[in-house]
């Protein structure tokens, strides 16, 4: 490889590049702000770059990698995604990077060869001016590798030394990038088994059996009515997917209305609605509305298994509001952080009742009356004998589910 003259006055100054990589790359907290923070001391210090793409391997249960763009012009970082299952990229064919990131450093002067028929994304950057393309592979500590690429729009492409400066570069990344990673990885796997909100506080530190606070909120129960028998007589893959298919349809319209899903139990499920500022009937309505929609993402998913001659079960859900006390509960070093107390046990009692009074959703009274205040019609179905609770509780239903009907 020869030099090939820039056009430009600036000199190779990877090492004020790599120092801010070893000291300060991580302090903006996320990928796109280490990419953002490179490139534009790149393009400063030591060549024109008028393009940086980095594209990153996630630990997620939707994204497969995650390219991040940056642009001189702009001035800012996009980040767009692969999906798992084949599921196309946001930013379209144009935008999306490859599926594994290139073992070997790639250069391809733009200037001679306009590009390559097969990578629209590499001819789009010769289109608008770029003159030269240098890939590297960001091979990590840990294993992973990952791959960050620039196009320059210097004069003549870039020199040998830039090339190697921008190697060294690219070595030097592995490190911030694997703490960044590490730490995105961290937070995407907690929000994704305890819940965004539970998430959270175990990564700031709340680690500790005991630990906690007692919350106000309204508490979901749900499960599958029939399940066991039909567990017995489905194949194991089948039974997965059926679960797959109700939890997705109860998990959307949760978090869309703002509670969080604290674990699945079997063919159940527990959510809370935390109560903010006292608007207990603010909570109670976004619950209301969660059951709605789940309702009608079920009946979808019913008409779409009858359909093909499967069996479609309905779901039964209790809706209690209370103080719970959410926290870590276990042994010392098995936790579990979730909510336990008298609201929780009443809602534990409540839902069998769905399928015994043939009702899909069942109420407490402090439920009813928060729910009203906040302008929700609520039909009392009377009291009823509750395991293990001494007195009779009145339970209450949506008015569209309060006709009587014989026990199923």
């Amino acid at each position: 490889m020869t030099d090939s003259p820039t056009g430009n006055t600036r000199q190779p100054a990877s090492n004020s590049v790599l120092t801010w990589l070893m000291r300060d790359s991580t302090r903006g907290g996320t990928i796109a702000a280490l990419l953002d923070g490179l490139c534009r001391r790149l393009d400063t210090d030591l060549a024109p770059i008028q393009y940086g793409r980095l594209d990153v391997h996630a630990l997620h249960p939707l994204v497969a990698e995650s390219s991040f763009e940056w642009r001189r012009d702009t001035g800012r970082v996009v980040e767009i995604p692969r999906f798992h299952m084949g599921l196309p990229f946001a930013g379209g064919p144009s935008a999306q990077p490859k599926a594994t990131p290139e073992k070997e450093l790639r250069r391809i002067r733009l200037a001679d060869d306009a590009g390559t028929p097969d990578d629209p994304a590499i001819t789009a950057l010769a289109e608008a001016g770029a003159a030269d393309y240098l890939a590297c592979p960001v091979v990590c500590g840990d294993g992973q590798r990952h791959r960050i690429a620039w196009a320059s729009d210097a004069a003549g492409g870039l020199s040998d030394r830039e090339i190697a400066a921008l190697t060294s570069v690219a070595e030097a990344l592995a490190g911030p990038l694997e703490t960044l990673v590490t730490r995105q990885t961290a937070g995407v796997l907690l929000e994704t088994y305890l819940g965004k909100r539970s998430g959270a506080r175990v990564l700031a530190g709340e680690i500790h059996r005991g630990s906690g606070e007692t919350i106000n909120a309204v508490l979901w129960l749900s499960d599958l009515r029939g399940f066991t028998a039909l567990s017995e007589q489905l194949p194991s893959d089948e039974t997965i997917d059926l679960l797959n298919a109700h939890f997705e349809r109860l998990v959307g319209p949760i978090k869309a209305f703002h509670g969080e899903v604290l674990k699945f139990i079997g063919d159940g499920l527990l959510a809370i609605f935390p109560i903010e500022d006292g608007n207990s009937a603010g909570a109670a309505a976004a619950a209301l509305k969660a059951v709605r929609a789940a309702r009608a993402g079920m009946a979808a998913l019913a008409a779409e298994r009858k359909a093909a001659g499967r069996a479609a079960p309905d779901f039964g859900v209790a809706l209690t509001i209370g103080d719970v006390v959410y926290g870590n509960i276990g042994a010392p070093d098995r936790l579990d952080f979730t909510v336990i107390g008298p609201t929780v046990n009443a809602a534990s009692r409540m839902e069998p009742l769905c399928k015994a009074l043939d009702c899909p959703v069942l109420t407490s009274s402090a439920f009813a009356s928060a729910a009203e205040a906040g302008g929700n019609a609520m039909t009392s179905l009377g009291r009823h004998a509750l395991r293990g609770i001494d007195d009779p509780l009145e339970l209450f239903t949506l008015p569209e589910f309060a006709t009587p009907r014989p026990a199923s």
